[in-house]
C-alpha cells in the first residue's frame, strides 16, 4: 500500500491514519496527528515549530532518523499548510 504524504508535517502516512473533515469525512492531504474534525490540532504551530518538532522525534522517540529529519524539513515550504506564509 503507497503512503500519503501530510501536508503538514511531510511525513508518510496510511489511508488508515488520514485526517478527518468537518464532515467526518477523511482527507488524504492531512494526517489524524496534524488535521482533526475539519482544523490543524495545533493553530499557532508554525513551520519554526514544525521544524524542531521534527528533529525532536528524531533525536528523542526514534520515530525518524536526523537525516530523514533534515530531508522532511526542506520539503516543508513546499507543502500545502506551509505555502501561504511564504506569499506575504
Amino acid at each position: 500500500m503507497k503512503s500519503l504524504i501530510c501536508q503538514c508535517c511531510g511525513l508518510p502516512f496510511s489511508k488508515k491514519m488520514r485526517g478527518t473533515k468537518r464532515d467526518h469525512s477523511k482527507t488524504s492531504d492531512y494526517c489524524l496527528e496534524c488535521f482533526r474534525d475539519g482544523e490543524f490540532t495545533d493553530h499557532h504551530l508554525t513551520i519554526n515549530d514544525m521544524e524542531k518538532k521534527l528533529l525532536d522525534m528524531a533525536r528523542h522517540h526514534d520515530e525518524i532518523s536526523i537525516e530523514e529529519a533534515h530531508q522532511t524539513i526542506r520539503s516543508l515550504p513546499d507543502l500545502k499548510r506551509w505555502r501561504m506564509t511564504h506569499i506575504l
